[in-house]
């Protein structure tokens, strides 16, 4: 077999160097037709290696140099600044005496300040800048510019404070009116040449120092302010909105429709061919779900122009059912928009005909209620509350009143292994990351992934009650993200929304599992270190439901788990004899290859 090299040598050739889509440049190879013979091998210029003539003669030594010009470099930059500070457990023991290694009581969590760090910090010197300074550029729709002002003001009072003010933007536009000189520059670049007035709202002419200017970041999701922002990044001297949407003294609807028009994102050709393809073998249902993703993640210039395009068989099964033209559009677009809210996104982002709420619709119900709605439940678990044990019983009726009166509450059952709780009891049951889209790296401060319009939202909304189980093996940064996603949903400022929130779990079993973390780490991540422990009711299922005959082996088990168990050595237990198997005879095992 054919070796092949690690480092996908030989690369192509190509006449320009050119960005590439993982953040290395694929360099300039020209094919010149010149051939280098290498231990019997033809070397042409696909082999070269990025070298810098002037490193290699001054260190004399084998030197790779890659081209670092994306934000990716910078990012790697940034993250040893930011990173924090290298840390190692040690312990120190005397010499000729025999240790006994107890992790927990040798731990120390600290770390090692050297002579000149500590002098840098005692003077305060900084220990990193960014130069050039970089001035952040506002981008908004026409009227939509951010508005600030406090809780208690009233709206009469926050329109007259705020309907001459200018933005960024609009003093830009401004600008570029009043001055010819300036329209030679794009937003961009406006801060190298002129200075911004906080208290007069006015961009002056700019008379010492360097700054450079940078738009703030626009998603494609975002939809008209995304193509703004491309717009703003290669128009040069624009004085009004108008000028943006404006392309060859025609006048456009939209900004991405005037982008369309000037070549700034492509055409929908390959797109509208998809679509073409697959009404040839897909149900109108399963073209209306590839229509949605491909509104998420294609990033059509001209969605109306797609939509108009491909009606037909968008909507061929409705057309058949109804005669109504208007219904049968509405059926199409709250398809459309189901869909999109399964994948986060808003109709209402998209530039596509308006849903007639006046008309009858038979659809519309978010897919994640339908889905939750259709859960079977089986007639034993509906009959389960007549053999609950006195604890259960207790923990039920408890729980069942607040369901009852509309009390909110947050409940955590600290219920021991096999005593009745567990997950395939609860038909229809998600992972917490699925359900509550948290994110995958849980960290301080964060909020779960859910838009307030989508379909995950209603259905936390509708619920009455949210049980998770297992919270015990959660990080309680994931019980914190939850916390402020539910307030937000539901509008209520009570703990997780003033909704009845169960948690399950047992404490003795597995914690929090931190990668590669010390135990003071582990204790750390867990939820009953959360601020909102304090506020949550605890209540206790005991009894195992699997050992009733041995009451005895269900006693030992709470004593191993809650630490009273006698120890041998410090750190040991002694199994008792009833449950050893004793040893009988010598076994050889082998092995064979």
């Amino acid at each position: 077999m054919q070796k092949k090299c690690r480092f996908r040598y030989p690369r192509q050739f190509n006449q320009t160097t050119l960005q590439g889509k993982d953040s290395y440049p694929v360099y300039r190879r020209r094919d010149n037709g010149i051939h280098v013979d290498v231990r019997g091998n033809k070397m042409d210029n696909r082999w070269v290696v990025p070298y810098n003539p002037k490193l290699l003669m001054m260190f004399n030594c084998h030197l790779n140099v890659e081209v670092c010009s994306s934000i990716t470099s910078v990012k790697y930059v940034f993250k040893y600044i930011y990173k924090g500070h290298d840390k190692q457990v040690i312990n120190i023991d005397s010499d000729g005496q025999p240790v006994v290694i107890n992790e927990i009581k040798r731990f120390q969590d600290a770390r090692y300040v050297s002579p000149p760090e500590a002098i840098w910090r005692i003077f305060s010197f900084p220990l990193s800048q960014i130069h050039p300074f970089v001035m952040a550029l506002q981008v908004h729709l026409p009227n939509q510019q951010m508005v600030r002002f406090n809780e208690d003001d009233t709206l009469t009072s926050v329109v007259e404070k705020e309907k001459d003010k200018r933005s960024m933007l609009t003093a830009f536009f401004l600008k570029n009116k009043e001055d010819i000189s300036a329209r030679e520059y794009k937003y961009k670049d406006f801060p190298k040449k002129f200075t911004w007035d906080t208290r007069s709202h006015r961009w002056n002419l700019r008379k010492q120092g360097l700054m450079r200017g940078r738009l703030v970041s626009a998603n494609p999701a975002e939809g008209e302010r995304y193509y703004l922002r491309l717009l703003l990044s290669h128009i040069s001297g624009p004085t009004c909105f108008e000028d943006l949407y404006t392309v060859n003294n025609v006048k456009h609807p939209t900004f991405r429709k005037a982008a369309l028009e000037r070549g700034l994102i492509e055409s929908d050709d390959g797109l509208s061919q998809c679509l073409t393809e697959a009404s040839l073998f897909q149900f109108p249902n399963a073209l209306r779900r590839l229509f949605a993703t491909i509104l998420t993640f294609c990033e059509p210039g001209d969605v109306r122009k797609l939509w108009y395009d491909h009606y037909n068989a968008l909507s061929e099964d409705y057309r058949r059912q109804y005669e109504s033209v208007e219904r049968v559009q509405n059926m199409v677009l709250t398809d459309i928009k189901v869909f999109l809210q399964s994948m986060s996104d808003n109709i209402d982002d998209f530039d596509l005909l308006k849903i007639n709420e006046n008309v009858n619709l038979e659809s519309g119900v978010f897919r994640e209620v339908q889905e939750e709605c259709s859960v079977v439940i089986e007639p034993e678990h509906l009959q389960a509350r007549a053999f609950l044990n006195p604890e259960q019983k207790f923990v039920y009726n408890e729980i069942m009143r607040h369901v009852n009166n509309d009390i909110p509450g947050v409940f955590f059952i600290d219920a021991t292994a096999s005593s009745g709780v567990a997950a395939n009891n609860m038909p229809g049951g998600r992972t917490a990351h699925s359900r509550f889209k948290l994110p995958i790296n849980l960290e301080n401060n964060l909020v779960c992934k859910i838009s307030r319009q989508s379909g995950t939202a209603q259905l936390l909304r509708t619920a009455k009650v949210i049980i998770w189980d297992e919270a015990s093996m959660a990080k309680r940064h994931a019980l914190e993200a939850v916390d402020p996603t539910m307030k937000d949903i539901t509008g209520v400022m009570l703990p997780f929304g003033g909704k009845i929130m169960v948690l399950g779990g047992d404490f003795r079993q597995v914690l929090p599992v931190v990668r590669r973390g010390t135990r003071a780490q582990s204790v750390n991540s867990s939820i009953r270190i959360s601020p909102l422990w304090s506020s949550i009711v605890k209540l206790r299922l005991t009894i195992n439901m699997r050992a009733l005959t041995d009451p005895w082996f269900s006693d030992f088990l709470l004593r191993v788990g809650d630490g009273v168990e006698e120890t041998v050595q410090g750190n040991f237990i002694r199994i008792p004899d009833d449950m050893v198997i004793p040893f009988t005879e010598k076994k050889v095992i082998k092995c064979f290859d």
